[in-house]
Formats: structure tokens, sequence, C-alpha cells
């Protein structure tokens, strides 16, 4: 009897003996941030599923405008603006910082902007709150 109580003793407490030697595990290192795509304006269907996230969109500005009130600026990389992502630019409380004259100096120019992407009556759209968020690209 005492054989087999020292028998099921040592098989019992052995796995906490070598688990008390064992040293911690380090964590994991994280994975490397994958290259940040860069989307074309007129990837509509490719941008979709992004609404809500961040993105990168490079490509040429082609027109410059503004709503009724003057309230709203706008940068789009195509004519028609359903083709492409709109740029808007809210000019209430923004200290004038979305002038006119400020925007007209991205048309025809290759930009880069990255924002979170929208969407607006059916249209995909980066609501820019800084010039930061833009680059001229060459």
């Amino acid at each position: 009897m005492k054989l087999h109580t020292l028998i099921i003793a040592a098989l019992l407490f052995t796995p906490l003996a070598f688990a008390e030697d064992k040293k911690p595990e380090e964590p994991a290192k994280p994975a490397e941030p994958a290259a940040e795509k860069v989307f074309a304006p007129t990837a509509l269907e490719e941008l979709k599923p992004m609404k809500g996230k961040n993105v990168i969109i490079e490509g040429p500005i082609v027109v410059q405008g503004e709503n009724k009130s003057g309230s709203i600026r706008y940068l789009n990389f195509t004519a028609k603006f359903r083709e492409s992502v709109s740029l808007t630019f809210f000019t209430s409380g923004t200290d004038n910082k979305f002038t006119k004259e400020k925007l007209a100096e991205y048309v025809g120019k290759k930009v880069r902007v990255t924002g979170e992407l929208g969407e607006f009556n059916g249209s995909l759209q980066i609501k820019v709150t800084s010039l930061d968020q833009l680059k001229i690209v060459e």
C-alpha cells in the first residue's frame, strides 16, 4: 500500500517540480506592419469595403469647387465626382484654413491623401480636417 502511495505521489508532483524550473517564455514579438496600400481614387469597388477605415489615396486633382452656401469645399480626382473619391473640406470653424486659394494650389497636381473613408449620398469621400493630410507627390 505504501508503495502505491509513493508511486501516485511521484506521478502527481513530478510535473510541478519541472514546472517550477521552467523559465517563463518571452512574449511574442509583434509582427512587422504591412506596407500600407495606396489606392487609386477611381478604385471604388475596392475601396467600398474600407469605409470607416483610414486609407491612402493618390492621384491627380482635376476639379475644385464648393457647395452653394460655401460651407463645404471639395477637390475631385475626376471631372464627374461620382467616378472617384472626393476630398471634402468643411469651412465652418476652421479659421479659414481651407480657402479657395489654398485648395487651388492642388489642382493639376498629383496628391497623396490619408484619411478616414466615408460615404455621402452614395459617393465615397474623405473629410479632410487638416492640410497636413495632403502631400503633393512628384
